[in-house]
């Protein structure tokens, strides 16, 4: 989406004067007949999981990483001693609508700055498509109720939501509520990500390609087969620690040539991740791919199918074994044997590799959303990260860099 203030003229704004707001109460009433309960503690987190699950296999749009199960475990890792925000909005007894957010602390320009985050967001992961899950048929009524209480919320100098699906109602109720309150809001394009859009079967999948790329194909897995190689997917729920850590070995092991990764480089991710695909295994949303050689895997991909998509997380592949491009054999099996589930959508997620844009067939976009209180913390972080980007870039005759907490 373009940024609503990008053609402004480059001028010092003066500081934001905002209404007077009460303290964020626990409840907020509305004619809708919508109320909006905050809550902040770790054990609603979990008392929440059975509303949470139900409106995540209704919701539109919903994904992987804003269901409860992903959220949940985030925040059990990657919360600590954040202070958390559960919005829950409830049509009399029923709950209709869950957003999480936390308060994130940073520094600007040398003064403190609390950031109001998606759960999720921050740390060494690095999730798309977050954002609430609604009731399908008052998604726009239960956004409204709760972006009015988001503004609400006066713990935090700038509410910034990142890598929000551009068809979550949250979106146009946060840019609509924002300009009603005479609050500076920003919606702008947040990741660009490539997909691959598959085909009804594998053999239509191969004539759509290149006779160079088919014969490549064909060549590595003769190779890879003539050394007794062997495609799995992983579902021994026994073995998945063996399994996480053999992926981990593989991605720094791949990696290590160049530089080194930052995925699977902290506690807190390799502890974040086991749990998740523990949880997410006996859902059926795990997809963890093995290219086996020599009786070991020598490549995976670690990837989630959730709605007849599958989402790409991670890789990697053992250089031993660099001859029979192990990584690139692998992936057309993955190909394979996601199109044979019936998958419409092949997801790279974020991330910028010459290797995705040369497999996509499309692109998509989330979106961020920022809004600001009258604070010099918000104050100091519009012109850090606001303004003195633009006016660099407008300088410079360059696009403005991508947002940054």
């Amino acid at each position: 989406m373009p940024d609503a203030l990008l053609n402004r003229p480059l001028t010092f704004p003066p500081l934001d004067r905002a209404r007077p707001q009460p303290d964020a109460p626990p409840a907020h009433e509305r004619a809708a007949g919508i109320s909006v309960e905050v809550l902040a503690d770790a054990q609603d987190f979990a008392a929440l999981a059975p509303d949470w699950n139900r409106l995540h296999d209704q919701a539109e749009p919903a994904s992987v990483f804003n269901s409860w199960i992903w959220q949940f475990q985030w925040w059990q890792v990657y919360g600590k001693d954040r202070p958390l925000r559960l919005l829950v909005a409830r049509d009399g007894g029923e709950v209709v609508g869950i957003l999480a957010l936390y308060v994130h602390t940073v520094r600007v320009l040398g003064v403190p700055v609390r950031l109001l985050r998606l759960v999720g967001t921050g740390g060494d992961t690095h999730p798309d498509d977050l954002g609430p899950v609604l009731d399908p048929g008052r998604s726009s009524a239960v956004a409204a109720e709760l972006a009015h209480a988001l503004l609400g919320l006066r713990d935090a100098d700038v509410l910034l939501l990142t890598d929000l699906s551009p068809e979550c109602a949250l979106v146009g109720a946060l840019e609509n509520a924002a300009g009603i309150a005479g609050r500076p809001a920003l919606v702008a394009p947040s990741e660009r990500i490539a997909f691959v859009r598959l085909p009804g079967s594998w053999d239509a999948y191969l004539r759509a390609l290149s006779s160079h790329r088919r014969s490549r194909i064909r060549y590595t897995r003769r190779r890879v087969a003539a050394e007794n190689g062997r495609f799995y997917v992983w579902s021994d729920p026994a073995g998945i620690d063996r399994a996480f850590e053999r992926l981990a070995e593989l991605h720094c092991r791949r990696w290590a040539a160049h530089g080194g990764s930052e995925s699977f480089g902290s506690p807190e991710y390799l502890e974040f991740h086991r749990r998740v695909m523990k949880a997410c295994l006996p859902r059926g949303w795990l997809r963890l791919y093995c290219l086996q050689i020599a009786g070991e895997p020598a490549a995976m991909i670690y990837a989630y199918r959730f709605r007849n998509a599958i989402y790409w997380m991670q890789s990697g592949f053992d250089p031993d074994h660099g001859r029979l491009e192990p990584g690139n054999v692998l992936l057309g099996y993955a190909f394979e044997h996601a199109i044979g589930e019936g998958n419409a959508v092949f997801d790279f997620l974020r991330g910028d590799h010459g290797y995705k844009d040369q497999l996509a067939t499309d692109h998509r976009e989330t979106v961020s959303v920022r809004v600001f209180r009258a604070t010099p913390g918000a104050l100091a972080y519009r012109l850090r990260r606001v303004w003195l980007p633009r006016w660099k870039a407008r300088l410079l005759r360059r696009p403005a860099p991508k947002l940054r907490p």
